[in-house]
């Protein structure tokens, strides 16, 4: 019987080495460049994050600000010269937790305000036209929008007249016709919300309650360019095949337990990567089309963009002193130049929703005094753990801001935010719409703005060179 323990012995080697030589080729696997499918499914923290820094990883000078450890960031980040401000910016940030730990008493009037405008309904007969009237180039939505309920409304149940397959781009939509003439962008659901995206910060498919989120945190924060969007279901089957295109419809197929599924026109689209209904309906967010004669748009390449090459870094990346550079340009070519605010506005946001995908920035064609429009911002809420504080960089760089910013952040923190757009999403039709890590993260990112403003106030010598 010698012999058969001598194989046993020689098979059970020949396993060992063979799990080896497997673990060493997993983990040395490139990672996966699809955006669709570079993510996975973690197990959150039931508790909502310590707000102390103690124990919490601060990667490669701080460039990456992770609460739960991410091997992801350890071993693919890399350390950038231009952001080494960001040392400075943790130095300022215990002072910063300990001075807003509360919220603001007179948050509540806003709030109310803004609720108001979505609860009401039936003040117009028109709510496209109301919509048309309200755009303009520095503002979607104004400050008092008595019938924006209606128009929400209508987005989420006007009867479909028409489907087709969505505006150029790299994600998946289907551009749709409303009863009455209106033209929307419906992005259908990707991921359950409380699916973790890990990976670089534009990994993953667009979130459709990113948009809505977006929406009503730019009302918080008194920046209102973002487009209307709301939540909505849809058949498939009933409302959009029969009114698709021919183009649309030959990319939707039937799987067996009678689910309806597509996987659309655009640069990523493929039918092994298709979104399918639940046999009955598909959720998905509406966003209402700009009227294009009113404000036709134009899409200027953003200075801060990234490479998206691992293998190569924007000059941004490399260079702290790059917001010099980025003044000689003639539309920034001054500290109080709007368009350079305006970009300071959009990093603020893009942080708090931590959309590190915005490599043009859109403006209103032919209109200098134009702000922003802050579109496509389903690259948002991806991983709640994670804090990509480059995304940070034009305002870390430029250390300038609108004191109405800076006022309303202020305004925003000691939790505030968080309480404010829970209550405000709350309304929505497919709410809720942010889990509670994502709400907590919000908070803890107003923090690192305002420790960043106090930073920038040290290094400018005073308010007076910070904001304007």
């Amino acid at each position: 019987m010698g012999w058969v323990r001598r194989v046993v012995v020689w098979l059970a080697w020949c396993a060992a080495v063979t799990a080896t030589i497997n673990l060493l080729l997993v983990a040395r696997a490139p990672p996966v460049s699809s955006p669709l499918h570079h993510h996975r499914r973690i197990q959150a923290p039931s508790l909502p994050p310590s707000y102390d820094l103690t124990g919490n990883k601060v990667y490669l000078q701080g460039e990456v600000y992770a609460i739960r450890d991410s091997e992801y960031h350890r071993r693919n980040q890399r350390n950038r010269s231009g952001l080494q401000m960001l040392h400075s910016l943790y130095t300022h940030l215990p002072a910063v937790k300990a001075q807003y730990t509360s919220v603001s008493p007179y948050l509540r009037d806003i709030v109310d305000n803004l609720m108001k405008d979505i609860i009401k309904r039936r003040v117009t007969d028109d709510p496209w036209d109301l919509a048309h009237k309200w755009a303009s180039p520095r503002s979607l939505v104004p400050n008092s929008a008595r019938g924006l309920g209606d128009v929400l409304a209508a987005l989420s149940t006007a009867p479909i007249i028409a489907a087709d397959v969505g505006y150029k781009g790299t994600q998946l939509k289907v551009a749709v016709m409303l009863k009455g003439g209106q033209r929307a962008v419906f992005k259908p659901k990707w991921y359950p919300r409380e699916e973790v995206i890990e990976g670089e910060v534009y990994a993953g498919a667009d979130r459709h309650n990113g948009e809505i989120a977006a929406f009503h945190l730019s009302r918080l924060l008194d920046l209102p360019m973002v487009p209307m969007a709301v939540g909505r279901k849809v058949s498939l089957k009933q409302q959009i095949l029969p009114v698709a295109t021919r183009k649309l419809s030959a990319t939707f197929f039937s799987r067996r337990g009678g689910q309806h599924c597509f996987y659309g026109v655009c640069h990523y689209c493929r039918k092994d990567s298709s979104v399918c209904d639940n046999g009955r309906t598909l959720e998905g967010t509406i966003i209402l089309w700009l009227p294009p004669k009113r404000l036709p748009l134009m899409h200027q390449p953003h200075p801060w963009a990234r490479t998206y090459k691992r293998t190569k870094l924007a000059k941004w990346e490399e260079n702290d002193n790059f917001c010099e550079l980025v003044l000689h340009h003639p539309h920034f070519n001054s500290d109080k130049s709007p368009r350079l605010l305006d970009l300071m506005d959009t990093a603020v946001f893009d942080f708090l929703i931590q959309n590190g995908d915005r490599h043009h920035y859109t403006v209103v064609s032919g209109e200098f005094s134009s702000s922003i429009v802050l579109l496509d911002n389903g690259k948002s809420f991806g991983d709640a753990y994670i804090d990509h504080m480059d995304i940070l960089a034009p305002l870390l760089q430029c250390c300038r801001l609108r004191q109405s910013t800076y006022e309303r952040l202020v305004l925003l923190s000691g939790g505030g935010l968080s309480q404010a757009l829970k209550e405000l999403l709350a309304q929505d039709p497919i709410s809720p719409i942010l889990t509670k890590p994502h709400l907590y993260a919000l908070d803890r990112r107003v923090l690192h703005i305002l420790a960043a403003l106090s930073m920038c106030r040290e290094r400018k010598g005073g308010w007076h060179n910070v904001l304007f």
